[in-house]
């Protein structure tokens, strides 16, 4: 089934990748890191990640497409119908509460990684612009209608 979105794909992918760089400046040359270039785990994280976003999709999709349904069965054109669910949940079919666990998540586990291996891999980058880099046009589809990073820092720096 294919994603019901509102918004361009590009723009959310500015976004989100230029999200974290305001909180916590980025190094251009870190920032390019492809996956091949990564450590074993920060690689053994996308796998699993890739794997768990592709879950949740499957099932974040169908609901986010009830949801338009439900709308239009109010009486609604299917038009006014995406726009309506949009206002409700600016995410979409991103904020399923498995989509944002599995972010949060693998956030987290990409920072823990970049602790205990020396390696540094932006989170973003793990989480969005690898799936870019991997052609999963739906995932990344899926990903860019956040907007923003169900994440935050802490009072000493840490993301949360």
């Amino acid at each position: 089934m294919a994603l019901i979105t509102y918004f361009e794909t590009d723009r959310g992918i500015r976004r989100l990748l230029r999200q974290p760089g305001c909180i916590e400046p980025r190094d251009a040359r870190i920032a390019a890191r492809k996956l091949a270039e990564s450590s074993e785990r920060h690689q053994g994280i996308f796998d699993g990640y890739l794997e768990d976003i592709q879950t949740a999709y499957e099932i974040a999709v169908p609901w986010w497409a009830d949801t338009i349904k439900a709308q239009q069965q109010l009486g609604v054109s299917r038009d006014e119908a995406i726009r309506k669910a949009f206002n409700k949940r600016a995410a979409g079919a991103a904020a399923h509460g498995n989509v944002v666990w599995i972010v949060r998540n693998y956030w987290l586990d990409c920072c823990d990684a970049n602790e205990s291996s020396g390696d540094v891999v932006y989170p973003e980058i793990l989480l969005l612009q690898w799936l870019i880099d991997a052609r999963k046009k739906e995932l990344v589809r899926l990903i860019a209608c956040m907007p923003y990073w169900p994440i935050g820092m802490d009072e000493t720096g840490a993301w949360c």
